[in-house]
């Protein structure tokens, strides 16, 4: 799990706590100053996202709809029957190769997206996932795919030419590339979605609804 997620928990469950001592105590002054502190370092964090009320957060959202498009690629990449003949029928392999396709066009455009976000949002995530890339160099540029600048592409004719396991074996469910992929993809949805639900002023910055 990443450090902005595991700060953005911390500071939640902190203040739910230093309320919950101060609502006992009746007020007391020095809780009153620690909330007040933990508040601050809260918006401090949100602003290192770009994150805030005063801007728009329109690429925040963009971001966690690419990552969305690149789980949902991932987890048609994760269907048994692409990489298996159907019963009685010769082995067709296009739509194998077209959900590779849709895997590396979500990919790149997530990349893209955190870059537009900056900040820590773009350098943690960036380096999760070029970092994931590195770790399984070989056996995903064994199937045509490699990283160029920070982006996938396919080399086709060595992706037309990879078997099936080879392709299973780095894209399928199994693969530790692909669970380490998802982790980061959920950690952007749960950081943006929590940061701008309490950013917007529907929300304290608790994360509870203002009645």
């Amino acid at each position: 799990m990443s450090q902005i997620h595991n700060s953005l928990e911390y500071y939640q469950s902190s203040q739910g706590l230093l309320r919950m001592l101060n609502k006992d105590k009746g007020g007391n002054a020095l809780i009153n100053q620690l909330v007040s502190n933990n508040e601050m370092k809260y918006q401090q964090k949100m602003e290192s996202l770009g994150i805030s009320k005063k801007t728009s957060n329109t690429k925040y959202k963009s971001v966690d709809k690419s990552a969305t498009n690149l789980l949902d690629a991932l987890e048609n990449l994760s269907d048994e029957k692409l990489y298996v003949a159907e019963s009685g029928k010769e082995y067709d392999k296009s739509n194998l190769l077209k959900g590779v396709s849709n895997f590396v066009t979500a990919y790149n455009s997530t990349i893209t997206e955190l870059a537009k976000c900056g900040g820590s949002l773009n350098e943690t995530f960036y380096k999760e996932l070029t970092t994931a890339y590195q770790k399984n160099k070989s056996s995903i540029e064994k199937v045509g795919i490699n990283l160029v600048d920070g982006k996938l592409a396919v080399d086709q004719e060595k992706l037309n030419a990879a078997s099936p396991e080879d392709i299973k074996a780095i894209l399928g469910k199994n693969s530790d590339y692909v669970n380490t992929v998802r982790g980061s993809l959920e950690s952007i949805d749960t950081i943006v979605n929590k940061a701008l639900a309490m950013s917007s002023s529907t929300y304290n910055p608790q994360g509870m609804l203002n009645l």
